[in-house]
């Protein structure tokens, strides 16, 4: 097995050797130090730590031991409560029956002497039968006057009916009016869209026509006598582009051999900083 992998071969000096091949393929009985197991027992905890989780389990359990004795004195206050209560409600039952006792004996004893007959023939509702002798309410009077009023009720009925119907008939024109306008807005509204529209296409088919034209180098006279070359890249003249062959325009050029004294840094710097 080859060792190129390993840093430096003092470090695996102390180490067992892989294969034993310096013993010429022999095992050997002694180890290194190094692949001795370090750790053979289990450490627990001592000192302070130990203490402080004693000292949290004692607390643990004595609140436990508390809780406890709490919920039976709980309980056993319930109780003793309860059998209170119930030996309360006892006496209560039996003061209550003897006072509703004593009650109805003094009522008893009170109305003796009551003449029922002269308070039945006081409050008699005979007379409120309905035969008319007792002299009864009524909404409606006998006689002319009653026909008069039954008359005069006949015409505000109709008069308000015919209010009802006029009213109906004016919202009904309202309505209709309103109608008439919305349709006349919506109208407005669509001749409107339809003329914008009309202009936007004819804008665009001019534009169209107008790129079509100049699109092609040959068609477009005027922009071809107005721009004699066409337009060079920003990158055109730097230092190390186009060094082997010369422009007719440029007649005189030299090279500097540094990014920040030459003609192009300093253009640059003239151009986009300046």
């Amino acid at each position: 097995m080859t060792t190129a992998h390993r840093p430096t071969w003092k470090a695996a000096v102390g180490r067992a050797q892989e294969g034993a091949w310096s013993t010429g393929g022999k095992p050997s009985l002694q180890s290194s130090a190094r692949d001795l197991a370090a750790h053979t027992k289990l450490k627990f905890r001592t000192g302070p730590q130990a203490s402080a989780l004693g000292d949290r389990r004692s607390e643990a359990l004595k609140e436990s031991l508390l809780r406890m004795e709490e919920a039976e004195r709980q309980a056993e206050s319930n109780v003793r409560r309860f059998l209170r209560m119930g030996r309360d409600q006892l006496l209560l039952s039996e003061n209550g029956e003897k006072a509703e006792e004593e009650g109805r004996m003094k009522l008893l004893k009170q109305t003796a002497d009551v003449d029922e007959e002269g308070i039945r023939a006081r409050y008699d509702d005979e007379d409120e039968d309905g035969d008319g002798k007792g002299g009864g309410w009524s909404d409606l009077e006998d006689g002319p006057a009653g026909e008069g009023t039954l008359s005069d009720q006949s015409d505000l009925d109709a008069s308000d009916d015919d209010h009802d119907s006029d009213l109906d008939s004016d919202d009904e024109d309202e309505e209709a009016a309103l109608q008439a306008e919305l349709a006349k807005i919506r109208a407005e509204r669509a001749a409107a869209k339809a003329r914008e529209d009309a202009e936007a296409a004819k804008e665009e088919q001019a534009q169209m026509e107008e790129a079509a034209l100049m699109g092609n180098p040959l068609l477009n006279s005027a922009s071809a006598s107005s721009s004699g070359r066409l337009k060079r890249r920003w990158n055109d003249d730097v230092v190390f582009r186009n060094q082997a062959r010369g422009e007719p325009d440029q007649n005189k050029k030299r090279f500097i051999n540094d990014t920040v004294r030459n003609d192009f840094h300093k253009r640059f710097l003239n151009k986009f900083i300046k």
